[in-house]
């Protein structure tokens, strides 16, 4: 009898240790499944646990899911990378789009592609609205950004959220140079038709008086003719400058039809090359496609190119090989396209934001009207003006058509 218990008591003991070990086996072996989040292997004494961690993490990742998607979904561009090393923790498709680039690992792959943009990103302030230019996308971007700092995982992230304000600034800038220019050409008219008027009246008496007086004051009456003739030709000028002024406050409703592009530039070809080929200037044409075309105003889209073929032929007045090149047909995207480039003194980064804002002009007899007249025509007919310009090397400047 005591042979049996003993035994017994070996049998229970050894279960004991058996139980204790299998125990701690399962829970080393259920932590180490947590950890890796494997639950491919039952517990049965932990299951409502393991149930309860698998909610968990399919909430947690239904909830990613639709954080992903809403991010997506909008139009403000966003990224978050670590302040450390620069490596990207999110970034959306519409910060990629913005930037024209690709999803990228470290946000120092910008340095070598546009150091300018790299040292902007970093020196965003934190909770502190920043409106930022970026010259991204053969265009010049305005930015509103907004930046904030988290931890997670032991490391410090950097987030910004870009909300591009380019269109909506164009407008309210348009809108308040529009209103500008109605009160001011309305003016100008008010006060010089009258002086026109009456110096042509003035004349045309001083010219009668030197006709009929016999007395030797011929002199001093040239003299006030001339000084009329004077004020007259001027008082024209301002007329004809107020009038071009006029035409960008006004209304233009376009004829828009179907043209060939390269049949288009064909036509100003002909019509500029004889004067530029007096001055020496070389004048190409060229096209990738010389069947695409485009709905348009001929005679305003014609208006567009010949200004740019004027700047240009200022731009290139001091080069030694000046050159002007016409581009026409279809750019990656698929959108109809027409370029006027040349190798000119290009335009300083100083000033490429101001050149479409009316009265500015690098010309020294500029008035800053063409760039502007220009830009709205492009409006019209639902395109985009792109610039791209290195000082010393030259400007193009394109207009993307609707597909």
């Amino acid at each position: 009898m005591t042979i049996a218990l003993s035994i017994l008591i070996v049998i229970l003991l050894l279960y004991i240790i058996y139980a204790r070990r299998k125990t701690k086996q399962d829970i080393d072996e259920f932590a180490e499944s947590i950890i890796n989040r494997d639950f491919s292997k039952k517990y049965p004494r932990f299951q409502s646990i393991a149930d309860a961690f698998l909610n968990l993490a399919a909430e947690k990742e239904a909830q990613q899911h639709y954080l992903k998607e809403m991010l997506e979904l909008v139009d403000t561009g966003i990224l978050a990378y670590d302040v450390e090393t620069h490596e990207s923790l999110w970034m959306n498709d519409s910060f990629t789009t913005l930037l024209n680039i690709p999803h990228i690992k470290n946000i120092n792959w910008l340095k070598k592609q546009n150091e300018n943009l790299f040292n902007e990103l970093l020196d965003i302030p934190v909770n502190k609205s920043t409106l930022i230019t970026i010259h991204a996308r053969k265009q010049t971007i305005k930015t509103m950004t907004n930046a904030s700092v988290f931890q997670t995982g032991g490391k410090t992230y950097k987030l910004i959220a870009f909300h591009n304000v380019s269109a909506t600034m164009e407008e309210v800038e348009s809108g308040a140079w529009k209103g500008l220019l109605n009160v001011m050409t309305h003016e100008i008219m008010n006060s010089i038709v009258p002086v026109s008027s009456l110096s042509d009246t003035l004349r045309r008496k001083i010219h009668t008086l030197k006709e009929n007086v016999s007395q030797p004051s011929t002199t001093d009456l040239k003299d006030m003719e001339l000084a009329m003739d004077t004020i007259h030709r001027r008082s024209e000028g301002l007329l004809r400058f107020a009038e071009t002024y006029r035409n960008l406050s006004q209304k233009i409703v376009p004829d828009m039809k179907s043209y060939n592009l390269y049949d288009l530039l064909s036509s100003v070809h002909s019509l500029m090359n004889p004067s530029l080929q007096q001055k020496g200037i070389a004048f190409t044409l060229k096209t990738n496609a010389p069947e695409v075309t485009a709905f348009m105003d001929r005679d305003l889209i014609e208006q567009v190119i010949i200004n740019f073929i004027t700047n240009a032929t200022y731009a290139t007045s001091e080069k030694e090989n000046p050159q002007i090149h016409l581009f026409s047909g279809f750019d990656s995207e698929g959108h109809p396209y027409i370029t006027v480039a040349d190798n000119g003194r290009g335009i300083p980064d100083s000033i490429r934001d101001k050149i479409f804002i009316p009265f500015f002009s690098t010309k020294k007899n500029g008035n800053g009207i063409g760039l502007s007249i220009s830009r709205e025509i492009v409006k019209l007919h639902n395109g985009k003006l792109h610039v791209q310009s290195q000082e010393k090397e030259g400007s193009a400047f394109t207009i993307l058509f609707s597909p």
